[in-house]
This record gives structure tokens, sequence and C-alpha cells, in this order.
């Protein structure tokens, strides 16, 4: 599919920098983030999350969903309110009317009052709702991918908000044009996901929709991210040069070269089986198992499938412990490959920090790799263990001969 002159001269991100300008075609950033999401969906996610997600479909159809929604994002950029948004740069944004009005698209005569009121990710689910006759359950993941999701049916905001959407209130020939870009990026996002049509395109559960939101999470995060690295040494998705267009980009050659600079700080952790013939707590903690530990340890082993296990005991009787050889447990029963280890307060959380990095230290160094860790609060940068870990950036360069377990902060 051929894509107009306007379509392709809409913006995802603009910006300068030291007197320079750069920009990314709207149409650059879609694709971006569908080729990443794809390859979150094979990579990252375990198998049992994506056969959950084929849950009342195959995995072919589930896949061309992934793609659907990495694509469409973001075609709320291509609404008037988000497309005349003033930067930081008064030369830049005129310097880009001129761009918008060269390649056909109406020129800005008055400012739009009330474009606080569309906000990009609203609008992508307002437009996929009322234009497209997209699913509730897709469009609202569409609608909740900065972290905010709608309460109520955007679609009424088109008519109340005519001009966010397509320019003027009342200029049918203006609108038209608009229409028209919104149209050309949802058949080719269509096109690019496998489908013929929107009636294809499948209804999710609630619990479904939190998996593909998160997936849609990290795969815009990634897709915005111009470099992994502070001296700009590893690239993943830069902006380009704004005398620079669509047909300058090869997206292809652009996510090849990201992916392979992002997995080098990417090692999955893959459960093993705990043996409970030998004592597993000796083996990490040097001490050897109480006899309630030992109870609990075994009991878990039993597990065919992952479930809840509730421990309540005295302080200093070991919960910590049998809580992280759990974990190992209950991901190998279940296929999968994280841990969140939640307490109540930073307090808490600090003291609890350390022992859980000592842990994965542990079974890192078991896997022959290295693993990452988040302290997950807001004053993480004020706690020193977390800030002396090694940056996943720097991942080809600790100190020693042996870079196995190590556990660092992925960038």
């Amino acid at each position: 599919m051929i894509l107009s002159p306007e379509t392709t001269s809409l913006w995802a991100k603009k910006q300068t920098i030291d007197g320079e300008t750069a920009w990314l075609p709207l149409i650059a950033h879609l694709i971006d983030t569908q080729n990443v999401i794809t390859w979150l969906y094979k990579n990252w996610l375990t198998a049992d999350q994506r056969l959950f997600l084929s849950i009342n479909t195959s995995k072919n159809d589930t896949q061309k969903l992934v793609k659907f929604i990495g694509f469409m994002h973001d075609i709320g950029k291509s609404t008037a309110a988000f497309t005349f948004k003033k930067g930081f740069d008064d030369h830049l944004d005129k310097r880009f009317l001129r761009k918008l009005t060269k390649s056909g698209i109406p020129s800005k005569s008055t400012e739009l009052l009330f474009d606080f009121k569309t906000p990009h990710g609203l609008a992508g689910e307002a437009l996929l709702l009322k234009e497209y006759g997209i699913p509730k359950s897709i469009a609202a993941i569409i609608g909740g991918h900065h972290g905010f999701p709608i309460e109520y049916d955007p679609s009424g905001q088109i008519d109340d908000f005519k001009a966010n959407y397509f320019q003027d209130d009342k200029n049918e020939q203006t609108q038209l044009v608009w229409r028209k870009m919104q149209t050309e990026l949802f058949q080719y996002g269509l096109e690019t996901s496998g489908y013929n049509s929107s009636r294809e395109i499948p209804e999710v559960s609630q619990p479904q929709a939190i998996i593909l939101e998160g997936l849609l999470i990290m795969a815009d995060w990634l897709a915005s991210s111009e470099y992994m690295d502070k001296d700009k040494k590893k690239v993943l998705f830069p902006l380009i040069p704004l005398d620079k267009g669509w047909q300058d980009i090869s997206t292809d050659e652009r996510f090849e070269t990201a992916m392979a600079n992002w997995s080098q700080a990417f090692n999955q952790w893959i459960p093993q089986a705990v043996s409970t013939k030998e004592d597993p707590y000796q083996e990490r903690w040097h001490f050897k198992a109480s006899q309630m530990q030992k109870i609990m340890t075994d009991a878990i082993s039993t597990f065919k499938e992952p479930g809840m296990t509730i421990v309540e005991a005295p302080t200093g009787s070991g919960k910590t412990e049998i809580a992280l050889i759990a974990a190992e447990q209950l991901a190998k029963s279940g296929k999968c490959n994280g841990v969140y280890f939640a307490l109540p307060t930073q307090a808490t959380t600090n003291a609890m920090y350390k022992r859980v990095e000592k842990w994965l230290a542990f079974l890192a160094k078991k896997q022959n790799t290295s693993f990452s860790i988040n302290l997950a609060h807001s004053k993480a940068k004020l706690n020193q263990d977390y800030l002396n870990l090694p940056d996943a950036s720097g991942i080809d360069s600790f100190d020693g001969k042996d870079k196995t377990g190590t556990v660092t902060v992925n960038s």
C-alpha cells in the first residue's frame, strides 16, 4: 500500500538538541512498535502467557492481533490536536507547519482552544471505536497505553471536539484530508498485521487485555528509545534529521540493529527444578533448613500448577527463604520467568533488597549468565546498594573474567 505525502509527513516525535533539529515520522514509529511487540511476544512472554492469549483463537490469529495493537497504539497522533501541538522550540514548530502545508495538509488558521481535551491515547481509542468499529476491549488497550485507562466510552469526543480530530469544526473539505490520512494509517496497519477486514479483530477478556497492555507499554518504551546508553554507542530507534523523510528510513534495518543491541542486556531466567533430596537452604544460604522450612518446601514441590502459598510465622523464623525457594518452585511449575517481591514500606523493602539480590546472583551463576533487577520505589536512587549495581549498558565490561552470577540494572 502506498501512503500519501500528507500521511508520511505526520510526526511522532520532534526535538531540538544543541541546535540540531530532528524528527521521526509517525508511520516509522508505528512500524517500529509493531516490529518490537512481535519480537517481545515471541521472545519475552512465557510460553504459558502466549498460550493464555490464544484461548478461543489460534496462535497465528493472536500474533495478528499483537501486530495490530502495536501498530495502532499511536493512531491518535494522526489528529490535528497532536499534529499542531506546540513544542519547546517555536522555530521548530514553524518549520514543521511549513513542512505539513507543503505536503498537502491545510494550513492552520486558528488555534485549537480545547486541544488539551484530546490526548493522543484517548483520541486513538475514540477513532478506533467510532470510525472503524474496533472491539471495545482492543480500543481500550490503545486508550490506556500510557498508564491511564479511560473510564468511559470516548467516541462521543469526536463530535464534541471535531476540530481536535479534523482541524476544523465545519469545513468538510479540511476534515476530509484528516479522515483520509487516518484511514490510510488504519488500512496500512490492518494489512501489515495480516487482516483483510476490521471485522476479523476479536474481543479479548480482561486478563488477556492486561497482558496485551503490558506488552504494548514495553514495546512502545523500547521503540521510543533512541539509545541504550548515555554515550549513544548502542543504537535503538533514533530520530532522523529534519530534512530527511519516511523514504529515507529502512524500518527492517532499524529493527534488526535495535534488537541486537537490546538483546545483549536481555537475559531471561529459566527456572530449574528445586531438588529436595539435598538441602536447598544449605546450597543457597549455607544453613540447614528448619523443620518448618523443610515441610513447606517439600509441600510446594508437589504442586503441578502454580498456586497461592501463605506462610504465617514469627519474625526471624525464615519466611523470606521459604518465599524465595517457593518462587523458584512455582516459576518452574508455571513456566514463568520473573519475580516481584513486595513489601509494605520503603524501609522494609530496602532491608530486603540486598537479600533478594544475593539470591538472584546465585540463580544467575547457576544459569551461567547475568540478570537484571529493579528497586521499584520512589527513593531507589538513594539506596547505595542499588546504585552500586553495574548498568546493563555496560554488560560487556564487568570486572573480572567471569561475568556470570552478576545482577545488573537494565537501562
